[in-house]
């Protein structure tokens, strides 16, 4: 299954990424990026939590994989309240940007399943695909929602249900989701080494290369959009030009296992988890040092809060670590 030299941008650049948007623009939120001190561990979960986010308005969604259920808190407090039912072995969780409704993965049963957040109560529930349902991204303007499947398979869902889902073959477990600023491009990745740029609106491949080694997993591009980074389990990162998929180049991780990527608010440093050896990555990109941060358990998945100051390493271990 699924187990298995850098320009600075400018913070209002990423504010635009990463503040909240609705059909009226928030002020710009100025972004940093976490100290990088273990400051806190959110407990309390159960079920192996694995997909992780941090909404706009600071509330934590949490899926725990064997428990069927997802966990909320919030990032005051990091007290979970009662967890929020949802389909067979939740995968990944996003929010709309006014942090409203989020939409969870069920892996087991292929579908997707809405939440009032506040209400902390199921909505609705997508049927997305015949098999599975993993990664998660949604359009800027929270009209479509893309959803990976390990059976190769790309869809585009109608958050409102109303219109059919339609799909794109590309082979290989899908493993890692990004989405462009402007919501036109859509880059995936599959275990298999596979990397695809598609047009966002007719899930067209626009691009694609293989970089032979297996296994890949996450994919994230940086805030002003210049670079790509893929995590490979092999212990290194692959960057790439984000448009052409061609390599840039390929960074070891010295003994860190890449799975889960993210990259702060700022563009500054790249997060990155290893489950296997229990520990956080830290990658300074303006000079390639990378500084490990041992959290035990099996970390995985990392969210930022809007303003990059806060960092959140979901882990099967039953916690949240919190990284300031």
């Amino acid at each position: 299954m699924r187990r298995n030299a850098i320009v600075p941008l400018l913070p209002v650049l990423a504010a635009a990424l990463l503040a909240c948007r609705g059909t009226t623009d928030p002020l710009p939120v100025r972004v940093s990026h976490p100290a990088g001190t273990l400051a806190a561990r959110a407990t309390g979960l159960t079920g192996r939590p694995f997909g992780i986010r941090v909404s706009s308005v600071g509330d934590v969604l949490v899926t725990e994989q064997d428990a069927n259920a997802v966990a909320r808190f919030s990032l005051t407090d990091l007290i979970a309240g009662p967890p929020i039912a949802v389909g067979a072995d939740p995968g990944d969780v996003v929010f709309t940007h006014d942090g409203r409704t989020a939409f969870v993965s069920n892996f087991n049963d292929g579908s997707v399943q809405m939440l009032d957040v506040a209400g902390g109560r199921p909505l609705q529930r997508l049927l997305v695909a015949p098999t599975n349902a993993y990664r998660l991204a949604l359009s800027p303007d929270d009209a479509r929602l893309y959803v990976t499947s390990n059976n190769g398979r790309l869809y585009a869902v109608d958050p409102t249900g109303q219109r059919a889902t339609t799909s794109v073959f590309l082979g290989g477990s899908l493993q890692g989701i990004a989405i462009s600023r402007d919501g036109l491009a859509l880059t995936v990745s599959s275990a298999e080494g596979g990397v695809w740029r598609l047009n966002a609106g007719t899930l067209a491949v626009l691009a694609s290369t293989n970089l032979g080694s297996y296994p890949t997993q996450d994919v994230v591009l940086t805030p002003d959009e210049t670079e790509l980074y893929v995590a490979n389990e092999n212990g290194y990162l692959d960057v790439l030009d984000p448009s052409t998929l061609q390599s840039i180049r390929r960074l070891s991780l010295a003994g860190l296992y890449a799975f889960g990527l993210a990259v702060t608010p700022d563009g500054e440093q790249i997060y990155v988890t290893s489950p296997y050896s229990g520990e956080v990555g830290i990658v300074d990109r303006s000079t390639a040092t990378i500084r490990h941060l041992p959290v035990g358990g099996t970390p995985r998945r990392i969210a930022f809060d809007a303003s990059g100051s806060t960092a959140l390493i979901s882990n099967e271990g039953n916690w949240v670590d919190v990284i300031r």
